[in-house]
């Protein structure tokens, strides 16, 4: 069956069952919301939309990654400056970049070193995403590093998450020293 949108292009109808991860609990709630099935594929519904019209939290969020949905389609912002603030391990100046990100960025110079080269910028934006090698903090010569990683531990972020008795007793180091590691890649943050 079809019908036009408000473009007046064709579209194909969707039918619930069609959508990934909405079983007959969520058709339900969505069958009385003000948007439809179609809506979830064309991504003109938000998560905050899904939320308010009664979806189950863990669905909304399943339905929003797997069709890229917004979190909201309000205009202040302000749910990617919340967001930002509930993501652990994020430093203030990536805090920032996600809020400033909900705004019209696109309109926004990207430009990081006044170029305006994409490539340039891109490098540029590479360099500064990098992280720091776990190398950089002291007492971890080339030998520690390279069994730090066999435990995924290859920056000095995932050394200050690390859970230092773990690390210890499956890598065989002395607990005290990995805490010692774990404090000076602190320091380093």
């Amino acid at each position: 069956m079809t019908k036009n949108d408000t473009d007046g292009e064709e579209l194909t109808e969707t039918r619930l069952s069609d959508v990934q991860f909405v079983g007959p609990a969520t058709a339900a709630v969505i069958e009385d919301a003000s948007f439809d099935a179609g809506g979830i594929l064309r991504r003109t519904v938000s998560y905050e939309m899904l939320r308010e019209a009664g979806v189950n939290p863990g669905v909304a969020g399943r339905l929003r990654r797997e069709h890229s949905l917004s979190w909201s389609f309000g205009g202040s912002g302000d749910d990617l400056t919340d967001r930002s603030n509930q993501i652990r391990g994020l430093q203030d100046e990536e805090r920032a970049w996600i809020a400033a990100s909900s705004g019209d960025w696109e309109a926004i110079s990207a430009s990081t070193d006044g170029s305006g080269d994409a490539q340039v910028e891109e490098a540029a934006w590479r360099e500064r995403s990098s992280p720091e090698p776990v190398t950089d903090v002291p007492g971890i010569d080339d030998e520690a590093a390279s069994e730090l990683a066999e435990a995924g531990i290859i920056s000095i972020r995932s050394m200050v998450i690390a859970d230092p008795e773990r690390v210890a007793e499956s890598l065989r180091f002395d607990e005290e020293q990995v805490v010692r590691w774990q404090d000076a890649a602190r320091e380093l943050l």
